[in-house]
């Protein structure tokens, strides 16, 4: 059995977009998966997959994010785009970490932003531009760490859309190191 963690993107922010946990929760069990369970809330589920969900020949993460999408589109009538990590893409994540200082001594100030599929970073992009951020890319997945203020920062979803061409989802480190320890407590 393999763990996974499906993250829901732009989600019960500004009270736009209400993905109550419980319906998540529902619509992954009513998948097949067990041991299902959320953090926050704000869309991470951590989750066993059913017998055969990883098969040879399964793309785990496609097939989660349409059963996770389309179980909340049915529930709730709305689209939500959903990035999926298994444990050992999280472990992996951890063990790369760029910023091993800032995940120490300012773990709420370091952001890793989960893409659905490899990132190609727009050469010209700059993080530097933006002020004392910093940006390093690895696969589908980003490393940010906003030694100010994140809420203040100009290097923001947006401009990360337009630097990779897609849309991603990010979690504190904190949080990120949470998921894991729920991930290591499926297996």
């Amino acid at each position: 059995m393999t763990s996974a963690l499906a993250l829901l993107r732009g989600i019960n922010v500004g009270g736009n977009r209400k993905v109550p946990m419980a319906e998540l929760r529902g619509c992954v069990e009513a998948a097949g998966h067990s041991r299902v369970a959320t953090l926050l809330n704000s869309g991470n589920v951590v989750l066993t997959l059913r017998d055969g969900a990883d098969g040879r020949g399964v793309d785990v993460h496609a097939s989660l994010a349409t059963e996770v999408t389309d179980g909340l589109r049915a529930r709730l009538g709305f689209d939500v785009a959903v990035v999926v990590r298994t444990r050992a893409e999280i472990d992996a994540v951890i063990a790369a970490n760029p910023f091993p200082e800032a995940a120490y001594d300012d773990p709420a100030h370091l952001v890793v932003m989960f893409y659905a599929t490899p990132v190609s970073v727009d050469p010209a992009f700059d993080a530097a531009a933006y002020g004392r951020e910093r940006a390093v890319w690895a696969g589908s997945d980003a490393y940010l760490h906003y030694p100010d203020d994140i809420g203040h920062s100009k290097l923001t979803p947006v401009v990360l859309t337009r630097a990779t061409g897609q849309a991603g989802t990010g979690r504190n480190w904190r949080t990120v190191l949470a998921l894991r320890d729920l991930l290591h407590d499926r297996d």
